[in-house]
């Protein structure tokens, strides 16, 4: 086996994880696993009592952890030069490239503590603390927190503005109260930046009491800047909470694009294109009995399937659809330009592109129309060959194919 295809195999384990085998679905539920057992060790070194009983097992298990950790990390920057960001880079070009992105500074940050402790003559214990860090590996590995991360990338500038907003009101009220309490209060509200700290307490409505206005005039201003906090302070949380729900429903499990290239029908699209269409696809886990579509139906998308069974009707035929197979209004299996019904017959992992992305991307990507259409025909001669489709519609929906991929929306 040569180094080249050592590698890839190592960068599809450590990147596709579940998607990608048993084994590397277990690998990540045990560095979940390691993750959470690390911070617990942090927690319970504290205690006097088990850092003397146990002192040497905390001790071998960080030794254990970060030796685990760093050979994740050396071995994702080695298998890092298969990655292919629609730039032509060198070998180490792309491996650079990986190092500066935020989930390897972490991978980074969760070890990097421990080997600069071992330079002497410096205390480096103060550094333990940022073996907590590790706790952002989680990332890699939540599609919870994954999701909450893409939510706060794509706000962003909304945050930004919310943050902007908070800013200033914090200022104004600090600045007013400077006015209103520097003379009766010049410990608390003499300058402008000590009083940042009561504006702070108070527009975050938490309140402690260790500085509080004495005037009439302080106390109406202070009123009114725990409302205006109540209002203003929420907007980031709203906006986060309204983009997570977004995102949630919008997508099941992480998808990555190591997936999209994968699929048979994607496999001709550049790297740029597949991330596009990871960006805009849908993903869902759906049961066994679970109607996906209904006879007749128009304007469905694309359903890509990647595990599981689907079965496709038609004419009162089944035919059974499995990983790597798609449907939808593009013309796997339709009939006369409208789609048949189709059933979840195993616990199945689709993605599921809407009409209008669906419309945009062949649009822009001609290479995906081709991958559409050569793997449809090649469905319908299987289908025919296995007798669930008559010749004559076959022949029907490949002329329809081959003028273009366009049999959708047609009566």
């Amino acid at each position: 086996m040569s180094g080249l295809s050592i590698r890839r195999q190592t960068y599809d384990f450590l990147e596709l994880g579940s998607f990608g085998s048993r084994r590397a679905a277990f690998f990540e539920y045990f560095m979940i696993a390691l993750i959470v057992a690390n911070v617990a060790a942090v927690a319970l070194e504290t205690v006097p009592e088990l850092s003397h009983r146990f002192g040497v097992w905390f001790q071998a298990f960080n030794l254990t952890s970060v030796a685990i950790f760093s050979l994740e990390y050396l071995a994702r920057v080695w298998s890092a030069a298969e990655r292919d960001d629609g730039v032509n880079r060198s070998t180490w070009g792309r491996r650079a490239r990986y190092m500066v992105t935020p989930l390897a500074v972490i991978d980074l940050l969760a070890v990097l503590p421990f080997f600069l402790g071992l330079f002497g003559g410096q205390d480096w214990r103060v550094l333990r603390i940022f073996r907590l860090l590790r706790l952002l590996k989680l990332v890699r590995y939540s599609p919870a927190l994954s999701s909450l991360f893409r939510v706060m990338v794509a706000e962003r500038r909304a945050l930004l503005a919310a943050l902007v907003i908070m800013l200033g009101l914090m200022f104004f009220s600090s600045t007013l109260m400077y006015f209103i309490e520097r003379e009766v209060q010049p410990e608390a509200f003499g300058d402008i930046p000590s009083s940042l700290w009561w504006a702070i307490a108070t527009l975050t409505t938490v309140g402690y009491g260790d500085v509080v206005p004495v005037t009439a005039m302080g106390q109406m201003v202070g009123g009114l800047v725990m409302i205006f906090g109540l209002a203003f302070y929420a907007l980031p949380i709203g906006i986060i909470a309204s983009g997570f729900s977004d995102e949630v429903h919008r997508r099941e499990f992480v998808l990555p694009i190591r997936v999209v290239e994968e699929l048979a029908i994607f496999k001709k699209l550049s790297s740029k294109a597949a991330r596009e269409v990871a960006g805009r696809a849908r993903s869902m886990v759906l049961m066994p009995g679970t109607v996906l579509t209904h006879r007749m139906d128009s304007n469905n998308g694309l359903y890509c399937i990647l595990s599981g069974e689907v079965s496709a009707f038609y004419a009162h035929e089944a035919v059974p659809l499995q990983a790597g197979d798609f449907l939808g209004e593009c013309g796997l299996v339709t009939e006369q330009g409208s789609q048949p019904s189709a059933v979840i017959r195993k616990r199945a992992k689709l993605i599921w592109i809407e009409s209008v992305d669906l419309h945009m991307l062949l649009a822009i990507y001609p290479s995906l129309s081709e991958g559409l259409t050569e793997h449809a025909l090649d469905r319908l001669k299987d289908m025919v060959e296995e007798e669930h489709l008559p010749l004559e519609a076959a022949k029907q929906m490949m002329q329809t194919l081959r003028d273009g991929l366009n049999p959708i929306n047609q009566e």
